[in-house]
């Protein structure tokens, strides 16, 4: 009967145990669950802050380029109007005061050539020749600079009489080929483009030592391709790169949206291809 008893108080003292056992195990795995589901909830706490941090510096740095880009353009903007304007009173100037000295020149030349003893008529002529030849000049330039007289009469016109000018100067032989039907443009664009390339011929003029010029002017079915091509000494890229005249180039075909190639190698020439890409112009009527 005693031994009963004590096998009875043994199973009931091991059910005990394993009961707390039980109980301690279900507690260990709540508190594993519990702490589990805390350090997930920590790891996308910590994972939405970084995203949401992430996001909000790229957004910052995004609108902070974007004012940037905004500057430089209004600033670009802001510099090309003025260059526009000095380059309109100097073609006011070449045509209302430097243009009527010459004609009153000419005007005087021709009233004292009866005058002249025949012996030197001739080069009394020549003379007066050259004086009618230097009024053209002023006034071809004049127009030229005359960014009114490009919007009137267009891109292809305006490029067509530069190259004219520079023909009759004689300074080199200019190879000009047109392609496709000619289009209008953006007035504002045709003129920056024009001062791009007024600003290469001048370049090729001052510093290529060239012999001959190629100038293409292609109108494609989305795009126009502009190009100018020497055969002059070139320049090392690297050491001109930032030239004032090149980067003014640049930074007036990035306003217009333009694609501006400059390749150049010593002694090899120079070829300058702007590729710029219709626009959809703005209905004026």
């Amino acid at each position: 009967m005693i031994f009963q008893e004590e096998v009875v108080s043994n199973s009931s003292s091991a059910s005990a145990v394993e009961t707390a056992v039980d109980s301690a195990a279900s507690q260990v795995t709540f508190i594993i669950v519990y702490v589990s589901i805390l350090i997930f909830i920590v790891i996308v706490f910590l994972i939405s802050f970084f995203f949401a941090y992430h996001k909000r510096k790229t957004n910052l740095l995004l609108q902070q380029a974007e004012e940037r880009r905004r500057f430089e353009e209004e600033l670009s903007n802001a510099q090309t109007e003025i260059q526009e304007q000095t380059l309109k009173n100097v073609s006011w100037e070449l045509h209302d005061n430097v243009g009527q000295l010459l004609s009153v020149a000419k005007m005087q030349l021709n009233m004292v050539k009866p005058k002249i003893p025949e012996m030197v008529q001739d080069s009394f002529q020549e003379a007066s020749n050259m004086l009618g030849e230097g009024l053209k000049e002023v006034r071809m330039l004049s127009r030229s600079l005359n960014t009114d007289y490009i919007t009137r009469t267009g891109l292809k016109e305006a490029l067509e009489l530069e190259i004219n000018r520079f023909k009759r100067l004689k300074f080199i032989n200019i190879d000009y080929k047109l392609s496709g039907e000619p289009r209008d443009l953006d007035p504002k664009d045709e003129i920056i483009i024009f001062r791009i390339f007024q600003e290469c011929f001048s370049n090729v003029v001052k510093y290529s030592r060239a012999q001959n010029l190629e100038i293409s002017l292609k109108y494609n079915t989305e795009n126009m391709i502009v190009m100018v091509k020497d055969d002059g000494i070139g320049f090392n890229p690297d050491e001109t790169e930032s030239g004032i005249g090149l980067t003014s180039m640049k930074s007036r075909a990035d306003l217009i949206g333009a694609a501006l190639k400059i390749d150049a190698a010593e002694d090899k020439g120079v070829s300058v291809l702007l590729d710029y890409p219709y626009k959809i112009l703005a209905n004026t009527n």
